[in-house]
């Protein structure tokens, strides 16, 4: 179960990064699915089925807003660095120094 738990936290933080909310939900929703027809098929009572199913989708959303939050400060980040690396134009005459 902690293996399983380890890859639901790297792919949704990965999912923050690269897709939309709507497709990260419609993923999360099915994968929540396969896991609580899992729960049942190894014996488990239904109410058992829908709490670990449960808590793995809170899981999941927090570390999809983690990932989200993270890549968008960092990207926030380098385009700040970007834009201070630029050369300043001359205040003069506006242009650019020549070099």
């Amino acid at each position: 179960m902690l293996k399983s738990v380890l890859v639901v936290i790297a792919v949704s933080i990965a999912a923050g990064a690269t897709i939309r909310a709507w497709a990260f939900a419609a993923f999360a929703f099915l994968l929540v699915t396969a896991l609580g027809i899992v729960i049942l098929l190894k014996g488990s009572s239904w109410t058992e089925a829908v709490v670990s199913s449960l808590e793995v989708l809170v899981l999941m959303e927090i570390c999809y807003l983690a990932g989200l939050f993270t890549f968008s400060l960092w990207g926030h980040i380098q385009k700040r660095r970007k834009k201070n690396a630029i050369v300043d134009r001359s205040p003069a005459t506006g242009k650019g120094p020549h070099g």
